[in-house]
């Protein structure tokens, strides 16, 4: 029967001769998730398994799986004492409706930041980023070498098909060996695997000849490409296109398109638009005719609807908004869109902190993510009267929580629900936020958590009834104590951001040096104001570690944006910002306006005064205890809330 909403997402597909009960495809990810030096399986990757299988997916692949010796943050099948675990994955999707996939992989060049220490690719090229984080510059493989890992291919599909996997992938994309082979940038070889694109992809068409020689020819084989790596010199459409061709012809079964590195993953974020891939996976479409997958910020079941509706793709893939929710195409195919907890696409968990991170990942807006050692919602013992002060991400996510344990919430607030959301929210690239607030908004409703638009006091609270509250005030601005801070053209700048002061002229200086700057800054200079900003530290952002502040650094930098590091605001005159930097020499920076985003401190007090005054049980979640980001918040408020 067609789906009456959804009638291509959840229509049947083909890969080969494997028939999917839709068209949404669980894109691989590393998790961490495995067991020690030599990635085993573990209970946790098991249980992964199966709750992303049981979310709806057609196809599901998780963790990829090593073809050689080596660490990485995923599995292994490198020899035969990896198929009794990597079959109990299998299992647990085929015994949750899912079709089962594995990905072979050889991180090439992006070994040493994996975790391995054999760092080998055609050359001896690695990203200058890489070479200034410390990576290994890897070493050139000889031909000998290149067939050995050929064969390891074939060896580790064979183990995959053994294991009882229905489909197995080659990682070609994001960095991975095939991709160095491809890219013209690495690949600096004189020989019959470099040079002309032909030979640029004799390595892939030789493992794909592999692995069929080893699985058969009728066992499905996809392949990962980057339509565009995003790197200088780099893969492009273009040559993509060609390479898709021949992988056509030599029998490849699905084609997974994506784009970025894990040098590029800023390509990621919400400063691109949603499904920014499809159009690219489009042109690769009209030139094959064997399936094609598409991943990239594909955030809703209704935007996965139109690509497959508009003839773009066969297939959607999906992976950080399964993290955010693993039962989304559940949701959406039983119309219970409302309870899809959404990506914001902010990259902290799962890339920042996760992949590059070398931790497990996890999600800002999913704080029960792999939490597979405890039940998620105990039962209270005794139902208790709570309240909540704050309806941010912390109060938020603390109110769902002790509702769903059985107690009875009252949510205090004395703005609206989402709390610095709003702000955090309030930039073009950052609307995916306001869907999480969006989320909450309903989710409170649903679940008939009374919110009462007040702000309260401690004493408010003493005197309600209330047996226990969680504080979830957040944070408050930091303020600087300097001459003229009091002047018409000093503005907060969470006063700006929300909206209640307006910033006008053709000229600001930008006090401060946290993510909130960059976007104050961002979003002045695209509004024609010459814009410098003034830093107290030496170093301003993280490039380095965070994927959206690669891209505030980049876009800052071609918009013009004067940076001063070393300097602290001294003084403000009616026309003008006084710096001062470390010697006590000081510069005046004429300006129409002075934007202060000089961060936030905690805010202990109510939390403190309720417990001077009252008997009750008093927690803190979010900014008020420690000023973080919304991943924090979120995490904090479930974290807290299951202690009542």
């Amino acid at each position: 029967m067609q789906h009456a909403k959804y009638p291509h997402l959840f229509s049947k597909g083909k890969v080969g001769k494997v028939t999917t009960k839709n068209r949404v495809i669980r894109n691989s990810m590393g998790t961490y998730l495995n067991v020690g030096k030599l990635c085993d399986v573990s209970d946790r990757n098991i249980k992964h398994a199966a709750e992303a299988a049981e979310g709806g997916p057609g196809i599901v692949f998780l963790d990829n799986c090593l073809i050689v010796d080596g660490y990485h943050m995923g599995l292994a099948a490198y020899d035969d004492t990896y198929i009794p675990g990597l079959s109990m994955i299998a299992q647990a999707m085929h015994d949750h409706g899912a079709v089962a996939g594995m990905q072979l992989a050889h991180p090439g060049r992006d070994m040493g930041f994996a975790g391995g220490d054999n760092v080998v690719a055609p050359s001896a090229v690695l990203p200058e980023i890489m070479i200034n984080a410390g990576a290994t510059v890897p070493r050139p493989l000889t031909i000998d070498e290149i067939h050995e890992i050929e064969e390891q291919y074939g060896q580790a599909a064979a183990r995959v098909k053994q294991a009882g996997f229905d489909i197995v992938e080659v990682h070609g994309a994001c960095g991975c060996l095939p991709t160095n082979f491809l890219s013209p940038h690495d690949n600096q070889r004189n020989d019959i695997y470099g040079g002309s694109l032909f030979n640029r992809q004799r390595f892939l068409v030789e493992v794909i000849r592999v692995i069929k020689r080893y699985v058969g020819p009728d066992f499905p084989v996809s392949v990962k490409l980057d339509m565009d790596d995003c790197e200088p010199d780099g893969i492009r459409l273009e040559e993509c296109i060609d390479t898709c061709r021949v992988l056509e012809r030599e029998g490849v079964a699905l084609l997974n398109l994506v784009t970025a590195t894990h040098v590029t993953a800023n390509f990621s974020t919400s400063f691109y638009p949603w499904s920014y891939c499809a159009d690219m996976a489009a042109k690769v479409k009209e030139q094959v005719h064997i399936p094609v997958m598409v991943t990239g910020a594909i955030q809703s079941p209704e935007a996965a609807e139109k690509i497959l509706a508009d003839g773009k793709v066969d297939f959607v893939g999906t992976a950080r908004q399964c993290l955010a929710d693993q039962a989304w195409v559940e949701k959406a195919r039983t119309g219970h869109e409302e309870d899809i907890r959404p990506c914001i696409r902010c990259q902290i968990g799962c890339t920042d902190r996760g992949i590059l991170g070398h931790h497990p990942i996890s999600c800002a807006t999913n704080p029960t993510l792999f939490h597979y050692y405890e039940e998620l919602y105990p039962k209270a013992e005794t139902p208790k009267n709570v309240a909540v002060v704050g309806a941010g991400p912390a109060g938020c996510e603390a109110a769902l929580t002790l509702k769903k344990r059985g107690h009875n919430v009252v949510v205090f607030e004395k703005r609206e629900i989402g709390g610095t959301m709003i702000e955090a929210g309030a930039a073009w690239y950052k609307s995916d936020i306001n869907r999480f607030i969006e989320y909450y908004r309903k989710q409170l409703k649903k679940h008939n958590i009374e919110v009462r638009k007040q702000e309260v006091t401690p004493e408010d609270i003493a005197a309600g009834g209330f047996d226990a509250c969680i504080v979830a005030i957040g944070g408050e601005p930091r303020k600087l104590n300097v001459p003229g801070i009091d002047k018409p053209i000093v503005t907060e700048g969470i006063d700006f951001l929300y909206g209640s002061k307006k910033v006008e002229g053709k000229s600001a200086v930008v006090v401060g040096g946290a993510t909130t700057t960059a976007e104050i800054a961002l979003d002045l200079a695209e509004k024609g104001m010459d814009v410098t900003i003034v830093k107290r530290g030496t170093k301003f952002l993280n490039p380095a570690g965070c994927q959206m502040d690669i891209e505030y650094t980049i876009r800052l930098h071609q918009l013009g944006v004067k940076l001063m590091t070393g300097y602290r605001l001294d003084s403000v005159t009616d026309t003008s910002a006084i710096a001062i930097d470390q010697y006590g020499e000081t510069v005046e920076l004429p300006c129409d306006n002075v934007v202060i985003s000089a961060g936030f401190l905690n805010r202990p007090g109510f939390a403190e005064k309720l417990e001077e005054i009252s008997d009750m049980d008093v927690y803190m979640a979010g900014d008020c205890k420690k000023v973080a980001e919304i991943p924090d918040a979120t995490h904090a408020g479930y974290a807290v809330a299951r202690m009542v």
